[in-house]
């Protein structure tokens, strides 16, 4: 009998001893803070960075389609001489031959005033880029757990 007693006081014992352990370190253990809160500050940040190239971007952008509009209207205007002038030089009462040739001048016109309006718009360069826009943080499993299905 005195063994049993024993026995039921070292397996009180054993008990205890690990849960008061563990219960001590958990008053113990000092109070950390969540780090969520600094993801939003992020986002807040990355989310300011964006506008700002963002708003660069679109007066690169405005820049660029004004410069490009400036070399499209001088071809445009480049053209009506060319075409006006070809008309001016028909006649009627022209042979075969000087049709042919105000044609062939006419479309040689043509083609340098593209040419040259390609060359002005390749030194342009490249049109700006877009910026990419932040990441979206990742939903918690939380708010997808309360979801409604569908049907």
């Amino acid at each position: 009998m005195a063994r049993r007693k024993g026995w039921k006081m070292k397996r009180k014992l054993l008990i205890t001893i690990p849960a008061l352990l563990l219960a001590t370190s958990f008053l113990a253990t000092p109070a950390v803070a969540d780090p969520r809160p600094a993801a939003p500050s992020d986002a807040n940040d990355a989310k300011a960075i964006y506008k700002l190239a963002q708003d660069k971007f679109q007066s690169e952008l405005k820049i660029y389609e004004d410069k490009r509009r400036a070399i499209n209207q001088s071809f445009k205007e480049a053209i009506d001489k060319v075409l006006s002038d070809a008309r001016s030089l028909s006649v009627t009462g022209q042979s075969q031959m000087q049709r042919r040739q105000n044609m062939n001048t006419r479309v040689n016109l043509v083609i340098a005033a593209t040419s040259i309006r390609d060359a002005a718009i390749e030194s342009l360069g490249l049109p700006p880029i877009a910026p990419t826009p932040p990441a979206k943080a990742p939903k918690s499993e939380k708010s997808e757990k309360y979801k409604k299905p569908r049907p």
